[in-house]
């Protein structure tokens, strides 16, 4: 696909500006309905800036849509922007890792899309990638195959079940997303000089809790706020992973095509991938569920975290299924994942995480202590209990963090496990892996142990292996990467 004559984003993206004027305009709707229809000079002010700020906003987005030009030679993809200030960025096509298609209702509605080109290189700044938002659908199809030259047929690896809803609530995502708009909420009473006391059903629902007894008054938030981060967490999960497919294109790509309102198709080379991370957030762990995301060459800057939702393979699903799709990804039999054994950290790890735990009770329970023989020893009875919740907690998470840390090889892969909340288990291919850091704190160094960094050039560009004993972590460097140590023993 050639396109020699420079070409601009479609004048339908001028649209897009009428964005920025959706929760402004939100946010004074809200105001009006709380009020009665009143505002304070202060409101009016604040509805001026924004109306103010939108149109500064929509001058500048209409004069970036004029200057911004793109075209895709036979070689190379290029970009320039700028009215004052001229910027121009090319991309060789044979540099090109991925091409993610992004679009959001407004887009879809107008018939646009969003495409972000990226070459994958952990470079600084913004060389490695360029995005044109505001090509036609067509438009997008056709530059979204860029990545995937000379490659063959598409076959389905996954496709969404609604069996998996059943593990969207257990992410937890959903109850604080229900915190944040709480917050938010807050914010704008605050930011409006607004008293909740003042609207009408926020003093509604104190009054009713006032009535009820102390235990119901507690319980029934805590219920009311479990559920909306249910229902929350479910509807996430809808329009995430809605037309989820996962397939592999030929022998050398997979396309992954997944969102409800706003859809998003990634293109990724099987050459680029370098692992698998395989996460368990201790709900999905008790389920016996859990997620899955790459470790690859190409996903972006800041979004290239095997625990980010860009790098994400699979929505939360059975720990079978996962592993399933994990050695599909990889290529590997489907028996790979049976049988492996880690070596677990010596006993000094769990010494140093009971020392945390420990501290962080302590931490915690300072201020009440402190407090309490200032003030009234109402605090120190707080301190107590409190102390008595937190203790065995704390100390609990000590104990699963050190049974949750091993290493160990298996097969072509290097393969590290940690974490107490969320166990992260990542298989990294031994080939890919550029470099090694040993890290040692003081703590450390008396207790015999070390840090080791497996550096690659995906993810975040380094996996640590915490907490092992100083000869096992050598002795796994040399046998993970025969030679790559001779020089420094040397």
């Amino acid at each position: 696909m050639t396109t020699a004559d420079w070409q601009r984003l479609h004048p339908r993206m001028v649209a897009i500006s009428l964005t920025w004027l959706v929760p402004p305009l939100g946010s004074i709707l809200v105001t009006l309905l709380l009020t009665g229809g009143d505002l304070d000079l202060a409101a009016v002010i604040t509805t001026g800036s924004i109306c103010l700020s939108f149109v500064i906003i929509a001058v500048a987005f209409t004069v970036r849509l004029r200057t911004t030009r793109y075209r895709i030679t036979g070689d190379r993809v290029e970009l320039r922007t700028g009215a004052f200030l001229r910027r121009y960025r090319t991309i060789p096509r044979d540099r090109i890792r991925t091409v993610d298609v992004t679009a959001t209702p407004l887009h879809r509605l107008l018939g646009l899309r969003a495409v972000r080109i990226s070459t994958g290189e952990h470079v600084a700044g913004d060389g490695r990638h360029l995005t044109l938002d505001g090509v036609t659908a067509e438009h997008a199809d056709r530059l979204r195959r860029l990545a995937r030259a000379g490659i063959g047929g598409d076959r389905v690896i996954a496709a969404l079940t609604w069996r998996w809803l059943r593990y969207a609530p257990l992410t937890l995502w959903g109850v604080a997303g229900v915190g944040f708009v709480a917050g938010g909420f807050a914010r704008l009473l605050d930011s409006l000089r607004i008293n909740p006391a003042e609207v009408g059903f926020l003093r509604d629902i104190w009054f009713t809790l006032a009535g009820l007894p102390l235990w119901l008054a507690i319980v029934v938030p805590i219920l009311v706020v479990v559920l909306l981060g249910v229902v929350t967490s479910l509807a996430t999960f809808v329009e995430t992973w809605w037309d989820y497919r996962l397939d592999e294109a030929g022998e050398g790509a997979f396309r992954l095509h997944r969102g409800l309102f706003s859809t998003r198709s990634v293109w990724l080379e099987r050459r680029r991938l370098h692992g698998v991370q395989i996460t368990e957030p201790l709900p999905l762990r008790l389920a016996r569920g859990a997620r899955l995301n790459a470790v690859a060459t190409g996903l972006g800057s800041a979004d290239d975290r095997p625990t980010s939702m860009r790098s994400a393979l699979l929505p939360p699903a059975s720990r079978t299924e996962v592993e399933h799709i994990a050695t599909t990804v990889l290529g590997e039999p489907p028996d790979l994942l049976d049988g492996i054994v880690l070596a677990g950290a010596p006993r000094a790890a769990l010494r140093r995480r009971i020392t945390w735990a420990l501290g962080a009770v302590a931490v915690a329970e300072l201020p009440l202590v402190i407090l309490g023989v200032l003030l009234t020893d109402v605090l120190l009875w707080i301190a107590g209990i409190s102390a008595l919740v937190l203790l065995p907690v704390a100390l609990a998470a000590a104990v699963d963090a050190y049974r949750n840390l091993g290493t160990g090889l298996h097969g072509p892969y290097l393969v590290t496990r940690c974490g107490t909340y969320a166990r992260r288990t990542v298989l990294l291919d031994r080939s890919s892996i550029i470099g090694w850091g040993v890290d040692q704190s003081a703590a450390q160094r008396r207790a015999g142990l070390a840090t080791l960094v497996a550096f690659v050039a995906a993810g975040r560009g380094g996996f640590r292996i915490r907490d092992i004993a100083l000869t096992d972590g050598l002795t796994l460097i040399d046998e993970a990467t025969p030679g790559m140590l001779e020089p420094f023993l040397v």
